[in-house]
């Protein structure tokens, strides 16, 4: 699996996870992905992943208007989608610990850090 497909299966997480911290409208919210080198590249855009998250009532929607007039709508994480983060959170550190324990020994033969460092 390359790394756009696994980034792609975690977007949802991480987007609620940006949320979190502060309300933010898309394109700030895909800088914000590119700080932790999770590039929206040959993923697509971000706004279906939004429009989905407001659609299964996980984040408020709001419109501001800019200082150049135009109009931005705004993402803010609500109660449903903080539940949602906290659980996608602990399904992924579960699957986490279930591919490390299945890894363990080729772990063992090399460091961790050399696996990273590979990519």
């Amino acid at each position: 699996m390359d790394r756009t497909s696994l980034i792609k299966g975690h977007l949802e997480m991480c987007v609620l996870s940006i949320l979190s911290r502060q309300k933010s409208y898309g394109y700030e919210i895909m800088k914000e992905l590119e700080k932790h080198n999770l590039k929206l590249k040959g993923v697509g855009s971000i706004y279906p992943i939004l429009t989905k998250l407001s659609e299964q009532e996980l984040v408020y929607t709001s419109r501001e208007l800019t200082e150049s007039g135009k109009v931005r709508v705004y993402y803010e994480i609500n109660k449903n989608g903080q539940r949602a983060l906290t659980n996608k959170i602990a399904e992924w550190l579960h699957l986490q610990n279930d591919i490390k324990s299945l890894l363990a020994n080729n772990m063992k033969e090399t460091n961790e850090d050399d696996y990273i460092n590979k990519n």
